[in-house]
């Protein structure tokens, strides 16, 4: 770029004392900010009497309320809230801080959070005052110490009471809480590093920074390199959770009584299945429910679940009195079935793959396609774009499209999307690919060997180039395998229209004209093209519909409307009064804050006709708000002028056109569901990447303030919705993996 403002390079001397300036407010953060607890306790310390500290303290057995009972071996059980509480030392009444202390080396299982509240009672007091309200976390050093609130100054604690706000039947490690001096200094390494990043990112967006003068240059080795370390993190995590949940996995199933039966092991199920010759699952069925007339109503299902007639199994396919899985039967081929094949080997039967494992494994190649196919399409129709926007591009890609979602909640519901966004960044990385162009330095002998050829790129114009059949039909392949995923995904095959205009037209000349054309088509070339276009699509498709013949006795019967869900299905006639409140949630859902971190939390999507819905993160142009900027750029000319030019506007419109399609599909099919906007999200993301790239392209002459207003709006925008992005994370990890949120959570509730 040639921004004056953003591409300026900055002095050596003016690097420098960003880079000081950034040290030293991460110092301040990491030593201050987060540590503030550890200052204040020692001002007080040194200011405050004589007092003891927690190891001078007379030690005693501390009294408990009639709600909570000691475990054997240690730890408390809570057997009445009401009077849960235990009763904690005073020592001189003067400390600011109070330590939890907890049972070691007892088995069991254990809360991994401890709401309390620490009440005070005054010297002079007649009733007792509510004081810190705090989280507990017994594998968070940091959370073990609360702040004592609610005492004025110069007042005298006379006891204190810790209240425990758990359900009946909690088991809890903590054994009491005592008084302390010194909240000692915590040095996280991942929060430093985490702002480490934070400053590197920052640095990296200001103006004159390198990530504006660099062009991408997807054969550089150093670049390379730097994309690598940047994914290492993540296929890190990755391979982490692989192997933990090997190592502890237990078959998921809940069941209570006069309840459905919650199995999350659909997959492997249907892997079992398949291996004895059969289209349903082995499971077992209530006595009354192949009886029933209509198994699906709901009066009928809930008079069987009030006999406790076990087991019905919720979210499954009931049909003529089998058990069925209504997901994509592809990742159950490719990783749940070879599995149980491998390990039949060391184990008779073989072992099951843990869902989590697999949605690991998959959401890992998913990120990592994501981030090469969104490399790949600036590379060649943006060649000269810089690192700063490729960021930018991979943010709003990784951020809008759903994919931190897809991190956090790991189970068989988001295995479909994970394997489908496999599939379509793969298949739109080798599209995108496909056409290729002879190297220049290549000799003309070397022409047919490996590596003389490269992807074509917009700067080549009409330079004479070929289509490669191999990377035309693995694309369509693994395009086409989202019909054995989740088929919504299906509308990516239409993308190929406009990505492949100019061979589909060299084709038809080809086998129905006499005209010339720039590729010089032989027929029977063309005929190949054709075959590598269209054959992997019977090759998914007619085995994917054989087997819902085989099931259910249709082509296109997918077995969805016979699930045991909220409703009967068979039945259910969807309206579309309530659509457009649908898409007014998935688009423009407004946020909903809290005062404590994370500080926002699910929002709540109440229908005035009814509708499936589920409380959600926020819509998507407000948890993404670059989309919103973009698709405001689309109305200005000179943009679209640049679009026509590099022959985007026809992809741009389908692109956003499908996009409106699938997302009033599933509003009317489905309803208002955060994992069913990854359906579409993706296609308005790459809306917005081509358009960022558009607007620095258009702008790059930088004549105009209006060009360093444009690029440095789409920098805010992406910067706000990474930090949205990092705490819809945390909102997430909350609900679906408690212990990996508290990792981050403790940084901002400790004291």
């Amino acid at each position: 770029m040639t921004l004056p403002a953003l591409r300026r390079p900055a002095p050596a001397r003016g690097t420098t004392i960003r880079l000081l300036v950034a040290l030293i407010v991460v110092l301040i953060l990491e030593l201050g900010v987060f540590n503030l607890a550890h200052w204040q306790s020692l001002a007080g310390s040194a200011s405050g009497s004589s007092a003891g500290t927690a190891d001078n303290i007379e030690s005693r057995p501390d009294r408990l309320g009639p709600g909570l009972s000691r475990l054997h071996g240690g730890g408390l059980k809570v057997t009445d809230p009401a009077g849960a509480w235990v009763d904690v030392p005073v020592a001189d009444g003067q400390a600011s801080f109070a330590q939890a202390y907890f049972a070691e080396d007892i088995e069991g299982s254990f809360l991994s959070q401890i709401h309390v509240r620490l009440d005070l009672h005054l010297v002079g007091d007649r009733d007792w005052t509510q004081g810190t309200r705090g989280l507990i976390c017994p594998g968070q050093a940091r959370s073990h110490y609360l702040r004592i609130r609610g005492k004025p100054s110069g007042a005298r604690i006379q006891a204190m009471r810790l209240w425990i706000q758990e359900p009946i039947g909690s088991r809890l490690e903590l054994t009491g809480m005592t008084p302390v001096r010194v909240v000692p200094l915590d040095l996280n390494p991942a929060r430093i590093l985490m702002l480490a990043c934070m400053a590197a990112l920052i640095l990296g967006y200001l103006p004159g920074s390198a990530l504006w003068r660099i062009r991408l240059d997807t054969g550089s080795v150093g670049q390379r390199l730097v994309l690598a370390l940047i994914l290492a993190p993540l296929a890190a995590w990755s391979c982490w959770n692989i192997q933990h949940d090997l190592s502890t996995f237990t078959p998921m199933a809940y069941h209570q009584p006069h309840a459905y039966v919650y199995d999350f092991n659909q997959y492997d199920h249907v892997a079992r299945a398949l291996l004895h010759g059969r289209p349903w699952l082995d499971l077992g069925q209530a006595p009354g429910l192949a009886q029933a007339a209509n198994p699906f109503d709901i009066a009928t299902r809930n008079a069987l679940l009030a006999q406790d007639q076990q087991p019905i199994y919720w979210d499954y396919v009931y049909r003529n009195g089998h058990w069925y899985s209504y997901f994509g039967v592809l990742p159950v081929l490719l990783l749940f079935l070879p599995y149980r094949v491998i390990t039949s080997l060391v184990h008779p039967g073989g072992y099951a793959l843990p869902t989590s494992s697999a949605a690991a494994l998959l959401v890992a190649a998913a990120t990592i396609m994501t981030v090469l196919a969104t490399i790949r399409l600036l590379a060649r129709w943006f060649p000269r774009v810089n690192l700063a926007v490729v960021g930018m591009a991979l943010i709003t890609m990784l951020g809008g499209s759903g994919m931190v979602y897809l991190w956090c909640r790991r189970n068989f519901y988001t295995i479909p999307f994970d394997a489908s966004l496999l599939a379509v960044m793969t298949g739109l990385w080798l599209w995108m690919g496909a056409r290729r162009v002879q190297r220049q330095s290549a000799d003309t002998g070397e022409h047919s060997g490996r590596g003389s050829t490269r992807m074509w790129t917009v700067e080549d114009g009409d330079r004479p180039w070929h289509l490669s059949r191999p990377r035309l039909f693995l694309g369509s392949l693994s395009v086409a395998a989202t019909l054995g995923c989740r088929p919504t995904f299906l509308a990516a095959g239409l993308l190929a229209l406009p990505l492949f205009a100019k061979e589909i037209r060299a084709v038809i000349n080809s086998l129905f004209t006499r005209r010339s054309h720039p590729a010089d088509l032989s027929r029977r070339r063309a005929l190949s093209l054709l075959v590598c276009g269209l054959l992997p699509v019977l090759l998914v498709a007619a085995p994917l519909l054989w087997y819902n013949r085989w099931r259910f006795g249709s082509l296109l019967d997918f077995g969805n409307r016979y699930q045991m869900t909220v409703l009967d299905l068979t039945n259910y006639h969807p309206g579309t009064r309530g659509l457009l409140q649908v898409f007014g949630y998935y688009l423009l859902q407004p946020l909903t804050t809290l005062p404590v971190f994370p500080y926002l939390q699910f929002s709540p999507a109440p229908m005035q006709v009814w509708h499936f819905t589920e409380p959600g993160l926020g819509g998507l142009l407000i948890t993404t708000p670059v989309l919103i900027l973009t698709l405001a750029l689309l109305a200005l000319p000179r943009m679209r002028k640049e679009l026509q030019r590099r022959r985007w506007m026809p992809a741009l419109i389908l692109a956003l056109a499908l996009a409106v399609l699938v997302m009033a599909a599933d509003s009317y099919l489905g309803g208002f569901s955060v994992r069913y906007s990854i359906d579409f999200a993706w296609l308005i993301c790459l809306v917005a990447v081509v358009v960022m790239a558009t607007a620095s392209s258009t702008y790059e002459d930088g004549r105009s303030s209006a060009g360093a207003a444009v690029m440095s709006l789409l920098t805010l925008a992406c910067l706000a919705g990474l930090v949205l992005t990092f705490i819809n994370a945390m909102v997430l990890l909350e609900h679906f993996d408690l212990s990996q949120a508290m990792n981050v959570a403790v940084w901002f509730i400790a004291p």
